[in-house]
């Protein structure tokens, strides 16, 4: 068998089905985009809205050449790469090297605790890394040890999901504390927590303003505003 067959053939675990959808926040929001939401995540977030992506069993398993196809059917969609946190997957890698040979734009989104590979730094167009605030309530060690690779990456962002005014000068520790100070303001994003649009209503406005006045980018949640708390959207 050749390895061009062994990569069709694998497979891979998912917590949702394949879906095609619009971005729902960062820099690309409203985008069509095929949702690729791998399974298994240990950071653990007490308002994480995919809480079933944690542990098994997936969904449904597709074969590389099955997701290949799936987004051909979507032509001209970019792919958004989630969880989870698909960077504990050990089916990853492959993924993104045959995401990357069919020529897709990729986007990934993780929490920044496990550091990617050149490898990977290379083959991914754009990282939207969102490191957890207290609110998460998450452990010390699922907390980024360093953020420096996001210097070597093509389209860097930073992506905070924000319940209260006062976690933007939580964000600003957070820049200090992994030595992005000088992280450019414009690839700052924050995102309003809610499950639905009622949870997320409320905080548009106060946030919306805020977040420009120091210079942040501020994005609703596109598809919790449209969808509510649905999954496969």
């Amino acid at each position: 068998m050749t390895k061009l067959k062994e990569k069709a053939d694998f497979r891979v675990s998912l917590a949702d089905p394949l879906f095609f959808s619009l971005q729902g926040e960062g820099a690309t929001i409203g985008r069509p985009s095929v949702f690729i939401r791998l399974m298994g995540c240990s950071v653990g977030c007490v308002w994480c809205d995919t809480k079933y992506s944690w542990s098994g069993p997936p969904v449904e398993e597709r074969s590389i050449a099955e997701i290949l196809g799936f987004c051909e059917e979507h032509e001209g969609a970019q792919v958004v790469v989630t969880g989870g946190e698909p960077l504990e997957s050990p089916q990853f890698p492959t993924l993104i090297k045959a995401l990357h040979a069919a020529g897709l734009r990729v986007e990934v989104e993780t929490a920044g605790h496990v550091p990617p590979s050149e490898d990977l730094l290379e083959r991914v167009d754009q990282w939207n890394v969102s490191p957890k605030l207290q609110s998460a309530q998450i452990p010390e060690e699922k907390q980024p040890t360093t953020l420096d690779w996001l210097r070597r990456t093509k389209e860097p962002y930073l992506k905070f999901v924000v319940h209260r005014a006062n976690e933007l000068d939580e964000i600003e520790s957070v820049l200090e504390k992994y030595g992005l100070g000088d992280f450019p303001r414009s690839r700052v994003i924050v995102s309003p927590g809610g499950k639905t649009r009622e949870q997320m209503e409320h905080r548009l406005f106060a946030l919306a303003e805020l977040s420009m006045n120091r210079g942040f980018r501020f994005t609703p949640r596109l598809h919790v505003m449209l969808w509510g708390d649905k999954r496969g959207v």
